[in-house]
């Protein structure tokens, strides 16, 4: 499937020269309710429920993606406010899977079977639904002063960069960076004049 991430621009560069993702860490993602989509009004259950979390996020981390880059608020929320740029990717089907939205959460399991898990894992309330998210979970191995990453290979696969439209990455710089990568080639995004989405510009990047 193809899958989206939106970055600024210093980061979207820098990833594309070291070819790799940075891996979200649990404790580091905006929304509280992460893994956390039982009623917890019990204190012990509620207890429970963090123990697990704790556990679950001392090893594995997530990288999120969206299923669209045309949604002008994930280009404002995500990416400097369409300033920086947005890597396509292609992934396996059995690697990435979408977040289910809901508006109530789950009655507490007992005892908790493997579909609960996954409850945990690919849940979120549906306000949240405008990202369309696809998720990859990954092992938290090695790491560089603290922050994990997730390599470019044949399970994360470069295939679309998107520059913002208000992106002031020159064309040149992105082709720069993306010499591994020549058949990638940079496209520049602009508002659209019939729907509120954001669209290839066909006049190409500004000309320096």
């Amino acid at each position: 499937m193809r899958v989206y991430k939106f970055l600024d621009a210093h980061f979207g560069l820098k990833t594309l020269y070291e070819q790799r993702l940075k891996i979200s860490k649990i404790d580091d993602l905006n929304d509280p309710f992460e893994l956390l989509p039982f009623d917890l009004t019990d204190r012990a259950q509620r207890w429970a429920a963090r123990e697990t979390r704790k556990v679950f996020a001392a090893t594995q981390g997530v990288l999120c993606f969206s299923a669209t880059w045309r949604d002008p608020v994930i280009w404002a929320h995500y990416s400097d406010k369409h300033k920086g740029i947005c890597l396509g990717f292609d992934v396996p089907d059995d690697v990435a899977r979408r977040v289910e939205y809901v508006s109530e959460r789950f009655p507490f399991p007992q005892p908790p079977t493997k579909a609960d898990s996954d409850r945990m894992l690919w849940t979120k309330f549906n306000n949240w639904a405008y990202e369309e998210e696809i998720r990859i979970w990954a092992m938290l191995d090695e790491h560089e002063d603290g922050i994990y990453y997730k390599d470019f290979d044949d399970n994360l696969r470069l295939i679309e960069v998107i520059a913002g439209a208000e992106c002031s990455i020159p064309e040149h710089a992105l082709q720069r960076a993306l010499k591994p990568f020549p058949s990638v080639k940079p496209v520049k995004a602009r508002a659209g004049f019939k729907r509120f989405e954001i669209v290839v510009d066909q006049g190409g990047f500004p000309k320096s």
